[in-house]
């Protein structure tokens, strides 16, 4: 059984997001995205994120992508990141990603902001390894792109 159904198994079919990823007028494209994937909308009633406490908007789970599986907390933001708040969100993604995938599980973690913009003095915070997102062991910086692009450019990035 692959990641993408590992995760899906016990999931509510309501909190699956179809097509185009759009919050708070940011959008992120799936175009190239394999077909083999799993989006959680974690803002529907029905998605696995408990209660109160922030949460990012979306989590990616992909199979056999560029020879890998992927996960990948989605945070939208339309107008100018602030670090700390998207980091928070990210983090709470990410531990709902640790609870949904199934220990020894082989997969590239890669957190991703899409947002209109970044000062330059946020950019440089995110960089900090404080502001690093970590998911069974996995910790990563979160990795920016614009609101439009599509998600493989995220998951492309070095």
């Amino acid at each position: 059984m692959g990641l993408v159904d590992s995760v899906r198994q016990g999931l509510d079919s309501t909190c699956v997001a179809q097509g185009s990823l759009v919050k708070a007028g940011c959008r992120v494209s799936l175009g190239g995205a394999p077909d083999q994937r799993l989006v959680l909308d974690f803002d529907r009633p029905e998605a696995p994120t408990g209660p109160g406490g922030g949460r990012c908007d979306y989590l990616f789970v992909a199979d056999d992508f560029r020879n890998t599986d992927w996960v990948a907390p989605i945070e939208c933001k339309r107008g100018a990141l602030k670090t700390s708040q998207v980091v928070k969100q990210l983090r709470a993604g990410a531990a709902v990603a640790e609870d949904l995938i199934p220990s020894g599980s082989d997969f590239r973690f890669r957190p991703i902001a899409a947002t209109g913009s970044v000062p330059k003095a946020e950019r440089q915070q995110l960089k900090k390894s404080r502001n690093f997102i970590r998911c069974h062991g996995k910790l990563e910086a979160v990795r920016l792109i614009k609101c439009g692009d599509k998600l493989i450019k995220g998951l492309s990035s070095p």
